[in-house]
């Protein structure tokens, strides 16, 4: 995997741009972590960037420009323990200082790890919280590896619920299919930090669907509408050398390999991914992807795609698949 997210190619126009806040939630290695790997990169320039937390002292360390303390009566800014409950209420306790923090924006992302105290109690009610002042959300949520413990697996699954009841489309990374592509043998430091920085690649690239300099791109609207109706679903980072390399990763790639599988998408699922492709891309490769997933995937995928140019002989695509319910 190549993580190498600084040449990834992002340039939203200064002017009518969506006005955009990706929240860090948590710590723990999720939430606030992920959000620090992006706070130094090129993205800091295209969205704002928050830090949300009930542990002052891991909240002192992050480089995101907005931070915000939450719970600092009940907890006094040592953390949640581990316990969503009191992460829940921590955010109850701070509803005013969020509801200020998202005042203006025209979409939220939301980025935690799912099975800690913060994360996993905070992220709904802050998804509650915009769902009442109307602004659309997304949802990214970190499923832990095995190892770490049925417990907190099971809380991560309790929250992945709990964001589909708010948010417009709610995105797993399932650890254990990271590890799948990384391999057993990946030391742990090396694998949380594969984790941050595909979260990263992940943003970075849907963010780039609405790119005012893609060759090809979709409106802010589009892009809404294809993420919302509070869907299922995951995303990937596919990279290869060349264009048939690309058409045969996209539907064997291992992050898609689990609920809710690739090759199981009936007629609510949507679809929607970027191309990074060198100048010799043609528009017949460019329909070529399209044919092939819908051939291998559903006749009736609902997809969207943007398509931009990069001074490089490879290809990248990051890829977006929401599931509705029903």
């Amino acid at each position: 995997m190549n993580t190498n997210h600084s040449e990834v190619v992002f340039d939203l126009a200064e002017d009518g741009a969506p006005n955009i806040l990706l929240v860090g939630i948590g710590g723990c290695g999720c939430g606030c972590s992920a959000v620090e790997v992006m706070a130094q990169t090129a993205i800091l320039d295209k969205v704002k960037q928050a830090a949300v937390n009930t542990d002052q002292r891991e909240l002192n360390l992050t480089q995101a420009p907005v931070q915000v303390s939450i719970g600092e009566v009940l907890t006094r800014g040592l953390g949640a323990g581990s316990m969503p409950h009191v992460g829940e209420q921590s955010a109850r306790e701070s509803t005013e200082a969020l509801q200020n923090m998202i005042a203006g924006f025209d979409l939220v992302i939301t980025v935690s790890g799912g099975g800690g105290g913060t994360g996993t109690g905070a992220t709904p009610v802050l998804l509650e919280i915009c769902e009442q002042q109307n602004i659309p959300t997304l949802a990214f949520v970190v499923r832990p590896f095995a190892f770490e413990g049925r417990r907190r697996i099971i809380l991560a699954d309790t929250l992945i619920e709990r964001c589909r009841q708010s948010a417009g489309a709610t995105f797993v990374l399932e650890n254990a299919k990271l590890q799948q592509a990384l391999g057993d043998n990946v030391k742990l430091n090396d694998a949380l930090d594969a984790a941050n920085h595909y979260i990263n690649e992940l943003i970075t690239g849907l963010l780039a669907l609405i790119d005012s300099e893609a060759v090809a791109r979709i409106d802010f609207a589009h892009f809404l509408s294809a993420l919302a109706g509070r869907g299922m679903g995951h995303g990937a980072v596919i990279e290869a050398d060349s264009y048939d390399g690309i058409l045969e990763k996209l539907t064997d790639f291992p992050l898609l390999q689990g609920p809710p599988h690739i090759r199981r998408m009936q007629d609510n699922t949507h679809v929607i991914l970027h191309i990074w492709a060198p100048d010799s891309f043609t528009l017949s490769d460019y329909a070529g992807i399209s044919e092939e997933l819908h051939e291998r995937l559903s006749d009736n995928l609902d997809l969207s795609s943007g398509f931009s140019v990069w001074g490089k002989p490879s290809f990248k695509v990051v890829l977006f698949v929401n599931r509705l319910s029903g």
